[in-house]
């Protein structure tokens, strides 16, 4: 098959830093493999001129799939080939080539994304999430590793541009045309200081990308309605950024059929699911597009008559975050990934979902409470189990259950069998920590000799003094401090606490295809700012990669976190079976329960601290 595209785009070229400054490979993505079809996106070395796209059964290219022509035009316009027919569960490569510059570069995936209940891929799943860049801050030297985790797909989380941040491509403070908005993007994977993060992961695995606001503007609401009348999700500023989102990100563009929902109808569909191997289905949703307008904020989070009165508004049923359409589809979806006995269910969204206060709630769920009550509720009387919340937006990683209010007790929270871990920042500064100090400060909540000590603290010491000022605010509203607390849901901490706060970072999911556990790790770098990283960026690239975090859970009915021979109790079998593996360990290895490779103190105090029945 040999396919001719001629992608043409504006010859109005948007004059700015993003186009003057030339990459020395082309940009290669690949994206939303699901049910054999897959989005290539590629970008000429020097953003203009032509590219040949090959993809091929073997990394040899012998076997050939096909090969597309393409020009791109105009250099904040990337090209994309829409692939379909793919067999799922068989790794391709890809390479394009770019004849002016006289480079070449090349990707490869496994097509193992399916709908649900047809899983084709390794019963497994390992994947990577993570949310929250800018370019004025640029290097992304936090995600380098990722590409060495052998990684089946990668999931970007929002809030992949800066769209009203100012920044080298475009200093005004609010992109308002679609080229500004296409500079934005071009400038956030841009290669820089000799590393291309970006480019090593893109070419490396399958993405699949979600906007958050800042795509667009600083928490918009588009199902808001505009001051001079129409929806916000039919405004310029939205299309604008949208186009430019679908545009530069390896996805199918897809719209939303007509359903008697005005705000819904004919709209941008992001909404999608899959599942990956027998033990892992992904749900990426979008929690922008469609909701109302947010709340009016709280000023004083201690004043009892601000506070009711929000979350009084809050539970308001009639209003959404979704979108009636997507939420129906969420639910139904999940229901299908129960009876498909698919064993764990991560919902992606951009914004948390747990509770921690009215202060700037109104932009997260807890703004939704009617609905965010009603989507776990429905999650628990459907019975569907093992729903883990993965979200970002907070620029930092917190562990915690999920709760709702008690219908004949409103004052207390009843557990849900869910819990949720927020991914941190890939560069935002500053991150949570200082930001949650600074916040801590202006409110009373910290006296300025305890953020003189804060200051003081190495990092580790700083994620738990701002863990115990969270602990003390929220638990104050009622709602269950940081970490897992839910009874019903077996985990166990193994690295840091439920806090990392002051690094910039990613998190990797792993689901193991023999024991079903879940290994959640969190990796990152100690945070910089834009001054920083101007001043001496080979500094900033030098700074370790670490684990900030790790944890492991077991699934709902899965058995105890050290029952290694599955037998319902935690004995001397387990026991001996620790010692017996003691050392370095080659996987597959049922006693490295932390999975770093080495069986050790760690998988020890795992076993200890399960003792006895399940």
């Amino acid at each position: 098959m040999y396919d001719r595209v001629l992608l043409v785009a504006s010859s109005l070229l948007f004059a700015s830093a993003a186009t003057a400054q030339s990459e020395a490979l082309p940009r290669l993505a690949t994206g939303d493999v699901i049910d054999g079809r897959a989005a290539i996106l590629v970008r000429p070395a020097g953003g203009l001129g032509p590219l040949v796209v090959r993809l091929a059964r073997d990394a040899a290219f012998g076997d050939l799939v096909g090969t597309w022509e393409l020009f791109v035009t105009d250099s904040n316009l990337p090209g994309k080939v829409l692939v379909e027919d793919l067999e799922p569960g068989l790794r391709y490569h890809v390479r394009v080539e770019d004849p002016w510059a006289s480079v070449s570069r090349d990707a490869t995936f496994v097509a193992g994304g399916t709908s649900l209940g047809k899983a084709v891929a390794d019963p497994g799943a390992r994947f990577g999430v993570t949310g929250d860049w800018r370019g004025d801050v640029g290097i992304y030297n936090a995600i380098l590793n990722a590409d060495e985790r052998g990684l089946d797909f990668f999931v970007k989380l929002g809030d992949t541009v800066y769209a009203d941040v100012p920044s080298p491509a475009v200093p005004q403070p609010q992109a308002e045309t679609l080229d500004q908005f296409r500079a934005k993007h071009v400038e956030n994977y841009r290669p820089s200081h000799g590393i291309d993060p970006w480019g090593d992961l893109t070419t490396s695995m399958p993405t699949f990308s979600m906007i958050d606001d800042h795509e667009v503007t600083n928490d918009f609401d588009g199902g808001a309605i505009l001051p001079g009348g129409g929806w916000y999700n039919q405004g310029s500023l939205f299309l604008n950024g949208l186009q430019a989102f679908v545009e530069h990100n390896p996805m199918f563009p897809r719209t939303y059929p007509a359903v008697g929902d005005p705000r819904v109808d004919g709209r941008p569909m992001l909404y999608r699911s899959f599942q990956w191997g027998e033990h892992a289905a992904v749900f990426m949703i979008d929690a922008r597009s469609f909701r109302d307008a947010s709340l009016p904020p709280v000023t004083n989070p201690f004043d009892p008559a601000q506070v009711i009165a929000f979350l009084q508004a809050s539970f308001n049923p009639a209003r959404t975050m979704l979108g009636l359409p997507q939420l129906a589809m969420l639910l139904e979806d999940l229901r299908r990934a129960e009876e498909a006995g698919v064993t764990w269910k991560f919902v992606m969204t951009s914004m948390p979902m747990q509770n921690f206060g009215p202060l700037a709630g109104e932009d997260r769920w807890e703004g939704y409470a009617a609905e965010r009550a009603f989507l776990l509720g429905q999650i628990v009387a459907l019975g569907l189990n093992n729903v883990v919340f993965v979200t970002a937006d907070f620029h930092g990683t917190i562990v915690n259950d999920l709760t709702v209010p008690n219908p004949s007790n409103p004052q207390q929270q009843l557990f849900t069998g869910m819990f949720e871990i927020i991914t941190g920042s890939v560069a935002y500064a500053a991150p949570a920590g200082p930001t949650f100090a600074q916040l801590g400060v202006q409110t009373g909540a910290i006296t300025p000799a305890q953020f003189a000590f804060y200051q003081s603290l190495p990092n580790a010491g700083k994620d738990l003094f701002i863990q115990q000022v969270l602990d003390t605010v929220i638990s104050g509203y009622g709602y269950s401090p940081t970490g897992i607390q839910d009874p019903s849901i077996q985990s166990q901490l193994l690295v840091g606490g439920p806090c990392a706060l002051h690094h910039y970072g990613w998190t990797e999911f792993d689901v193991d295809a023999a024991s079903k556990l879940l290994r959640i790790t969190t990796f990152g770098v100690d945070w910089y700012t834009p001054e920083e990283a101007q001043a001496d960026p080979q500094a900033i690239i030098a700074r370790p990669i670490t684990v900030r975090q790790q944890l492991v859970v077991a699934p709902s009915g899965g058995g105890c976190l050290g029952d290694l021979n599955d037998d319902g109790t935690v004995n001397g079998a387990d026991l001996s079976a620790v010692v017996a593996s003691w050392g370095p360990c080659a996987s597959p290895c049922p006693a490295d329960l932390d999975g770093n490779g080495v069986v050790d103190g760690v998988d020890l105090t795992t076993v200890l601290s399960s003792w006895g029945d399940c």
